[in-house]
């Protein structure tokens, strides 16, 4: 069920000064195995906070052959976006009608990085509206119930992104549905450079 979106204020940024952060493309071999690594920690981050969230389900896609962008905050990765080529949405049903691409998000640390979970929120919604799409699709695996971790959940639905009823996918897995609406963020150019990012890959229009 929707919930209201949270008013966010981006970070302030001096226009006479290069972004502190920058998004750009991982690569090569180190960078991905950079960002694997990033993501396995994260995990492990989630567990100490009573968050299940089985490491494969974060560092996999990043080895994968999907494309992996990296939010860095002075150098420093922060946060991963992987855009999934031509992904299999048939189990979303309407919901996931529309032009948009399916993503992992190496989700924020509840009481940990909630920032760069935020700024990986905004400039992936505005990518997306850049490129014309309409979402932004995420999937989390459900538990027994057909839920998600309560508190995983609180701190995406806080980034505005809206949770649909769990699904069970073509290979058994029942998964939580994530969308979150493109919107342009004109103000994120002052605080995010992107020299390098390509066009939206794995687009889906059904």
């Amino acid at each position: 069920m929707m919930r209201a979106k949270g008013t966010h204020r981006m970070p302030a940024a001096n226009s006479s000064q290069k972004p502190v952060y920058e998004m750009r493309t991982m690569r090569t071999g180190a960078e991905r195995a950079e960002a694997a690594a990033f993501a396995e920690d994260t995990a492990l981050l989630l567990a100490q906070r009573t968050v299940d969230l089985p490491v494969g389900q974060l560092a996999g896609p990043i080895r994968s052959q999907a494309t992996v962008l990296g939010l860095h905050e002075d150098g420093v990765l922060v946060g991963c976006i992987v855009v999934h080529p031509e992904p299999d949405l048939h189990h979303w049903g309407h919901d996931g009608r529309g032009r948009g691409l399916l993503v992992s998000v190496v989700p924020p640390v509840p009481g940990c990085s909630e920032q760069a979970g935020r700024l990986l929120t905004l400039w992936l919604a505005d990518y997306a509206a850049r490129n014309g799409l309409e979402w932004a699709w995420w999937e989390l695996p459900a538990t027994s119930n057909g839920e998600m971790s309560a508190t995983l959940l609180d701190a995406v639905r806080d980034l505005s992104w809206e949770d649909l009823p769990a699904v069970r996918r073509s290979d058994g897995e029942q998964v939580v549905r994530l969308r979150l609406r493109a919107a342009v963020r004109d103000a994120l150019t002052a605080v995010i450079s992107a020299p390098d990012i390509p066009p939206t890959p794995g687009v889906s229009a059904r």
